[in-house]
């Protein structure tokens, strides 16, 4: 039976799957999963209502999401899953004039595709992370993506 992490963000909920894993050593990899649907429009209110998405969403399976790569996850001791990243700041590349480009680069920050990343540093100089909770194992996908807005 397949296991899943189930995050909720506000009314949505993001799934990943977990692909291989160790209870003993609490670390596993994961990939982000979506149903597919095309849900029921009513029109009313701002745009249009969906009134079966829970319904639906609970009958689609899963498919992997486009693009998505597996990546490592550990359980921290409280028993919640998650990842370690990195903390950082971005600014679209496009919105600086060329002198504004040049001020940012001269102030420690890198061009990393169209975005400025500086990276928070620690007193000594490393880059300070932070523990991404994700959730706990389910046995179900729980993903939801809620149109109505």
């Amino acid at each position: 039976m397949s296991k899943y992490i189930n995050k909720r963000i506000y009314s949505d909920v993001e799934s990943y799957l977990i692909t291989e894993i160790d209870e003993v050593k609490g670390t596993a990899m994961a990939i982000e999963v979506e149903k597919r649907i095309k849900p029921k429009m009513i029109p009313g209110g701002f745009a249009a209502h969906c009134p079966e998405l829970q319904r639906e969403f609970a009958a689609a399976e899963p498919v992997i999401r486009k693009g998505a790569k597996a990546f490592p996850i550990k359980r921290n001791k409280d028993g919640i899953w998650g990842f370690k990243r990195e903390i950082f700041f971005a600014h679209h590349v496009a919105s600086f004039t060329e002198e504004g480009k040049q001020q940012l680069l001269a102030t420690g920050w890198e061009i990393k595709g169209e975005f400025f990343v500086k990276y928070e540093l620690t007193k000594s100089g490393k880059r300070k992370t932070t523990f991404e909770k994700l959730g706990t194992l389910s046995d179900t996908c729980g993903y939801f993506y809620d149109y109505n807005f």
